[in-house]
């Protein structure tokens, strides 16, 4: 996992890397992905039948079990998410290009 996509490997873990890259289907895949749909990604289910019902849809996925969201105080748990999507999406991206190690400056610019 670390040779495939070091970047995010750093920033979730490598158990949750590879749940979202198999759950895209590839890493170029995700990387098309906004961090909108990184953020629900295993949790279409419950996001059509949250639509399909018009209650509330579900703030968090797979990457629910990245150690960040996991750890967060369950008030602030869907903002956490959601800034850690927004940074995966950014990791993949540049996992996908082949430009390696850019995750400390995105930590720095937090």
């Amino acid at each position: 996992m670390q040779a495939l996509a070091p970047n995010l490997t750093a920033l979730v873990g490598e158990t949750v890397g590879a749940r979202l890259i198999c759950h895209a289907g590839s890493l170029v895949n995700l990387a098309k992905c906004p961090a909108s749909t990184v953020q629900i990604l295993g949790a279409e289910k419950a996001l059509f039948k949250a639509i399909k019902t018009k209650h509330n849809t579900p703030k968090y996925g797979i990457i629910f079990q990245a150690q960040l969201v996991n750890s967060a105080q369950s008030k602030i748990k869907g903002k956490v998410s959601r800034a850690l999507a927004a940074k995966c999406s950014l990791c993949v991206r540049m996992d996908a290009l082949g430009i390696y190690y850019i995750y400390f400056r995105l930590i720095i610019e937090c």
